[in-house]
C-alpha cells in the first residue's frame, strides 16, 4: 500500500494523490437543503418564492411594513441562496413600540404530503446607524414543532452599522436543525420571530431583507440501521482481531527496521500466533531448522536443507515483535512429534521448557494452543511418516491434551488452553468427538479452535455477491451462526465457560485467484463480512491467516502485508481497531445486502460498521436508540479507489428527522464513531531527509539469485519478484553468461533460475519496480534470459504490464513476445532478450509510483516440462533534470493528514503548504520537497 502526495500548485512534476478526503457535516446529495419559502421585501403576508406544496406568511411591525426606498442589494437570501430581488425594499424595524415595531415573524406551512426537515433561517439585516438595533434575536414563536413556544434559537450581532439604509446588508444563516424538533409533518406549520435588540435610540431604524427558510423533504432512506445500546451482547477483546505468523517464512530482515511492527501496532492487531498452523506439529522451539513442514525428530530427516537462523523467526525474535507491537502472545505446543516418534516424555518436557523460558524472560503467556488441525491429513501425526497407520482421534487427543496441559499450567496456571476440533460444527462428528474430548479433558479446555476458509476451491467475487449474507462452506449457516451453534453445544454438554475461537480464517482458494478482474480490494472487502460475523458472535480470538504469505502472486494476495508493506486488508483492519474494548450491542438492518454491527464502549463511544455489498449507492438512516449524538468523531469509507488496492475516504453525515443519515457507496465498508471522548493523539515521528540525486541511465533493478527484493538496485529503487505457485528458485538450473539480457553486466553466473511450466499458476514470473528516488524515473527496457529446457517445455514467451501507475496503460497491456524458441537444456548461456518499453504511452514512474510486469511461458507439449527465466532486470534512469529537491521521510499512521510546511522567515511565522498528504496508510512515507534558499520546513499532523 503506497502513500502518494499532493503537490503545491505549479509543480512541474507528475504527482498523483493517493487518498482523497472529504468530511462535511451537512446535507448530502439526494437530501440537499433547498430554499423552501422566502420573502425579498416586495410583499407582506404571502411568500414571494416557495417550493411546490410549501407556503408561508410574513408579518412586519404595525408602524412599518415594506419600505420601498431602502433594502439589501446583494441579491441573496443570507449567504447561501441567490435569487432574491436586488431592488431596494425592506422590512424596517425600530424599538419605538416594543413587541410590535421591533420584529418580523415568518411562518412556513408544509402541505407537500411528506415530512419536511427545516435546516436554516436565512436573512439580511442592517443597523442603519450606530444608534440603530445592532442585535437580532431569533426564536421559535409557535406552531406544530414539539418544542415550547418562544424557544430561543440564536442571537446574532451586526459587525457594524451600515451608515445608510441601502446597500449590501450583512448576511445571516441561523441553524434550525439543532432544535429538539425541526421536522414539520404534512399539514403542520412553524412560526419564527426575528426581534431587533440593543439600540441607543428608540426611533433609529434597522431593516431585514431577503428572509427565507431552507430545508429538505424527508425521503425514506433505502435502509435503516436500528441500534439498541441497552441490549449488550458480547465484549470484544483486542485478541478478536489478530493474525498468524509462520516462523519458517519470516526472515530476520522482515522485522529489522521496525516497519512491520509499526504496521501491526498501527492497525490494531491484538494477537500474534507463533510458530504457525500445521508448522506447530513439526517444530521444536529450541532446535528450529527453518524447514516448516519437516520434523527433525524424523530419523530420515536431512539437515542439508536446514535454513540459516537469519532466514526464520525464532522464539526470541517473536517475543521482540510482541514487545514492539503490544500484541498478546498466542503460543503453540507441538503434541504430534512426541506421539509420532514415540518421544512423548521429551515432547512434554519441551512444552514445559517453552513456558519456563517465556516466564524467565518476563513474559506472561495468556493463550496456548495445542497442536493444529488434528483431524486433517496434513497434521504431522496424521501424515504418518513412520508408516505405523496411527492417527489422531478424539479420545487420544483429549488424553494427550491433559498431559501437556499439566506441563503448561505448572508455569502459567491462568493461561487459557485451546484445543482444536473439526470445523463443521453442525456435523455429527463434531458433536460426538467433542463429547468424547470433554468427558476426558473438559476441565482443562478453555477454548476450542475452529478454522474457516470461505468456500474452499469455489470462492469468487460473484459467489460472494450472491450470498446474502455470506455462508459457511457447505452450510446454510453464517459464521456467526456456527460460532453460536458451537457455544450452544458446549453449554448443553455442561461446559458453558468453554467457547469457540478461530485461530485461522480467510477467503479460500477458488476462481478469484485466476479472475483477471479480481483485485486485492475485492478480497479485502470479502474478508470484512467474515470478520463482522465473527465479532457479532463474540469470538475471543480471531486470527486472519496470515501476516504475510510466501511468494504469492499479488493478484492472489489475501494477507495483511506484502513485501513488508500494508495490503488492502490492513486498511479495513485499522477501521476495526476501533472495536477493541467495546461491547457488541443489538442492531439490525432493514435491507438485504447491507450488514451492520454496533459496539459501545464504557466511555460512551459508539462504533457503527456498515457493509454495502450491493451494486447501488444506498442511503441508510441510523436509528440509535438511547444515544445522544454529541459528536461524530470519525467517519470512514473503505472502497476500491480505482487501482484495486483499496482506499480510505472520510464520509459525510447529515441529520434528518432527528436521525443521522449517510450514503453507503456500492461495495464499501463504512465505519462511524460517535461520541469518542478520547481520540488518539498523533504520534510525533522521527524525520529524516536526504538530497535527491539523479539516477544515471542503466540498471534500475535486477534479480539473478532469489525471489523477493532485487539482488541489485539503483538508489531509491525497490521492487519484488514472485515466482509461480509450484516453484521458487531452482538451484540446479541457470544462465551462466553473467549478463541481464544482452546489454547489462553484473548478473550471477551461478545456477539459480526461475522455473516455469505450462501449468496455470506456475507459468509466469511477476516483478515490480517501485520509485522512491524523489524524482521521476523513466523505464527503458526489460532484460532477461530464457531457456526452453526440453522439447516438451514452453516454447513461447510474452511480457505484459500486469498492473501499476503508468498513465494510459491498462492491466495486461502486451509489450512483446517471442515464439518457437529452441530447446536448450537446464544450464548454459540462455537466450538473451532486451525488450523496449518505448511503445507504452507512459514510461515514467513518479515518486512513490510502481508498476508490475509479468513474464509468462506458454505452448508446452506437456504440463510438467519446464523452462526457466534468469537474470531479469529493468533499465532506465531519472526522467528529467533534478535540481534542489530534498527527500523527507517519516513513519506515518493510518488516517492522519500530513502537511510539509515551508517559510522563508521564522520571524514572520508565515507558513505555507509545500506538500500535502491527506490520508496515510501505515508505514514509511517519503515526499520530495523543493528547496528554496533560505527556507525552513516543518511537518504538521492532523
Amino acid at each position: 500500500m503506497r502513500n502518494k502526495i499532493k503537490r503545491k500548485q505549479g509543480d512541474r512534476l507528475n504527482w498523483l494523490k493517493k487518498v482523497t478526503v472529504y468530511f462535511v457535516y451537512w446535507l448530502a446529495t439526494g437530501a440537499s437543503a433547498e430554499l423552501l419559502v422566502g420573502w425579498d421585501g416586495g410583499v407582506v403576508s404571502e411568500s414571494a418564492t416557495n417550493r411546490t406544496g410549501i407556503s408561508g406568511n410574513l408579518w412586519a411591525g404595525n408602524l412599518f411594513e415594506v419600505d420601498g426606498n431602502v433594502g439589501s442589494t446583494d441579491g441573496s437570501f443570507g449567504s447561501v441562496y441567490n435569487g432574491a430581488s436586488a431592488t431596494a425594499s425592506a422590512y424596517e424595524v425600530r424599538l419605538s413600540v416594543p413587541g410590535s415595531t421591533d420584529r418580523v415573524s415568518v411562518q412556513v406551512m408544509n402541505n407537500t404530503g411528506s415530512s419536511l426537515q427545516l435546516d436554516q433561517l436565512h436573512f439580511d439585516y442592517a443597523a442603519w446607524w450606530s444608534s440603530s438595533p445592532l442585535d437580532v434575536h431569533v426564536s421559535y414563536a409557535y406552531g406544530n414543532l414539539d418544542i415550547t413556544d418562544a424557544t430561543p434559537v440564536e442571537t446574532v450581532s451586526s459587525s457594524s452599522a451600515l451608515n445608510g439604509n441601502t446597500g449590501d446588508y450583512e448576511d445571516f444563516d441561523v441553524a434550525l436543525a439543532g432544535l429538539a424538533d425541526s421536522v414539520l409533518e404534512d399539514g403542520q406549520s412553524a412560526t419564527f420571530m426575528l426581534t431587533a435588540l440593543n439600540a441607543d435610540g428608540a426611533t433609529s431604524s434597522g431593516a431585514f431583507d431577503n428572509i427565507a427558510v431552507s430545508g429538505a423533504l424527508i425521503v425514506p432512506a433505502d435502509a435503516t440501521l436500528s441500534v439498541d445500546v441497552s441490549a449488550a451482547l458480547h465484549p470484544i477483546l483486542k485478541t478478536a482481531m489478530g493474525t498468524g505468523l509462520v516462523y519458517s517464512w519470516y526472515a530476520d530482515s522482515m522485522f529489522a527496521d521496525g516497519e512491520v511492527s509499526h504496521i501491526i501496532q498501527d492497525i490494531g492487531l491484538g494477537a500474534l500466533r507463533w510458530p504457525g498452523g500445521t508448522v506447530v506439529t513439526f517444530y521444536h522451539w529450541d532446535d528450529l531448522n527453518g524447514q516448516g513442514w519437516t520434523d527433525s525428530w524424523n530419523p530420515a530427516y536431512d539437515t542439508a536443507n536446514d535454513q540459516a537462523p537469519e532466514n526464520y523467526m525464532d522464539l526470541d525474535e517473536y517475543l521482540a515483535v510482541i514487545d514492539e507491537t503490544g500484541a498478546d502472545i498466542m503460543l503453540g505446543v507441538n503434541m504430534s512429534s512426541g506421539i509420532e516418534w514415540d518421544r512423548e516424555t521429551e515432547a512434554i518436557a519441551e512444552a514445559s521448557n517453552l513456558m519456563v523460558s517465556c516466564q524467565s524472560k518476563g513474559y506472561d503467556v495468556k493463550h496456548v494452543y495445542f497442536d493444529n488441525e488434528n483431524f486433517q491429513p496434513g497434521n504431522n501425526y496424521n501424515r504418518d511418516d513412520d508408516n505405523d497407520g496411527e492417527a489422531w482421534n478424539a479420545t487420544l487427543y483429549a488424553q494427550q491434551f491433559n498431559l501437556y496441559a499439566a506441563a503448561v499450567k505448572a508455569t502459567f496456571p491462568d493461561a487459557k488452553l485451546i484445543a482444536n476440533a473439526r470445523n463443521n460444527v453442525t456435523g455429527p462428528a463434531f458433536l460426538s468427538e467433542m463429547q468424547a474430548m470433554l468427558s476426558i479433558a473438559g476441565t482443562n479446555i478453555d477454548l476450542v479452535d475452529l478454522h474457516y476458509y470461505w468456500q474452499w476451491d469455489n470462492a469468487s467475487w460473484d459467489l460472494w455477491k450472491t450470498q446474502l449474507p455470506m455462508k459457511r462452506t457447505g452450510s446454510s449457516q453464517t459464521y456467526q451462526d456456527s460460532v453460536e451453534h458451537a457455544d450452544a453445544i458446549f453449554s448443553s454438554e455442561g461446559y458453558p465457560d468453554i467457547h469457540p475461537v478461530v485461530l485461522e480464517w480467510n477467503i479460500g482458494p477458488g476462481p478469484w485467484t485466476t479472475d483477471a478482474d479480481h483485485n486485492n480490494f475485492k478480497t479485502a472487502l470479502m474478508q470484512t463480512e467474515m470478520h463482522m460475523q465473527l465479532l457479532a458472535a463474540g469470538v475471543e480470538v480471531g486470527l486472519l491467516y496470515a501476516l504475510e504469505g510466501n511468494g504469492l502472486d499479488p493478484a492472489e494476495d489475501k494477507n495483511v502485508i506484502r513485501n513488508g508493506e500494508p495490503n488492502a486488508t490492513a486498511l479495513w483492519m485499522w477501521l476495526f481497531s476501533k472495536a477493541a474494548g467495546k461491547t457488541v450491542v443489538s442492531s439490525s438492518v432493514s435491507a438485504d445486502g447491507i450488514y451492520g454491527l454496533a459496539l459501545q464502549g464504557g466511555d460512551g463511544a459508539l462504533a457503527v460498521y456498515l457493509l454495502n455489498k450491493t451494486d447501488s449507492d444506498l442511503t441508510v438512516e441510523l436509528d440509535l436508540d438511547g444515544v445522544d449524538v454529541n459528536d461524530i468523531s470519525e467517519a470512514w469509507r473503505f472502497l476500491d479507489g480505482g487501482d484495486g488496492e483499496g482506499e480510505l475516504q472520510q464520509i459525510s453525515l447529515w441529520e434528518m428527522g432527528g436521525n443521522n443519515r449517510t450514503t453507503l457507496k456500492a461495495d464499501t465498508l463504512n465505519m462511524i464513531l460517535f461520541n469518542d471522548p478520547n481520540p488518539d493523539e498523533p504520534a510525533r515521528p522521527e524525520i529524516s531527509s536526504s538530497v535527491v540525486m539523479p539516477i544515471s541511465d542503466g540498471l534500475l533493478a535486477g534479480w539473478h539469485t532469489a525471489s523477493g527484493d532485487p539482488d541489485v538496485a539503483a538508489a531509491g529503487i525497490s521492487g519484488e519478484l514472485l515466482t509461480g505457485s509450484l516453484f521458487d528458485v531452482d538451484s540446479s538450473a541457470g544462465s551462466t553468461d553473467g549478463s541481464f539480457g544482452t546489454s547489462l553486466d553484473g548478473a550471477s553466473t551461478e545456477w539459480t533460475a526461475y522455473a516455469v511450466r505450462g501449468t496455470n499458476g506456475s507459468d509466469a514470473v511477476v516483478f515490480s519496480v517501485v520509485n522512491r528516488s524523489g524524482a521521476p524515473v523513466r523505464l527503458d527496457a526489460i532484460h532477461f534470459d530464457y531457456a526452453r529446457w526440453w522439447a516438451d517445455s514452453p516454447k513461447d514467451i510474452a511480457l505484459v504490464v500486469d498492473s501499476g501507475d503508468l498513465d494510459g496503460v491498462t492491466n495486461g497491456t502486451p509489450v512483446q513476445s517471442a515464439a518457437d524458441l529452441p530447446n536448450f537444456g537446464k544450464t548454459g548461456d540462455f537466450d538473451d532478450f532486451d525488450w523496449s518499453l518505448s511503445g507504452l504511452p507512459d514510461q515514467v514512474l513518479a515518486h512513490n509510483e510502481e508498476v508490475w510486469f509479468r513474464l509468462s511461458a506458454s505452448n508446452a507439449l506437456t504440463a510438467w516440462a519446464a523452462g526457466a527465466f534468469d537474470n531479469i532486470a529493468v533499465s532506465g534512469g531519472t526522467a528529467s533534470t533534478v535540481t534542489d529537491l530534498v527527500l523527507v521521510e517519516w513513519r506515518a499512521e493510518t488516517g492522519r493528514k500530513y502537511t510539509v510546511m515551508e517559510t522563508g522567515n521564522l520571524v514572520s511565522n508565515d507558513w505555507n503548504a509545500a506538500v500535502e498528504m491527506d490520508v496515510a496508510s501505515p508505514g514509511t512515507v517519503s515526499v520530495p520537497v523543493e528547496l528554496d534558499s533560505p527556507r525552513f520546513y516543518r511537518l504538521d499532523i492532523q
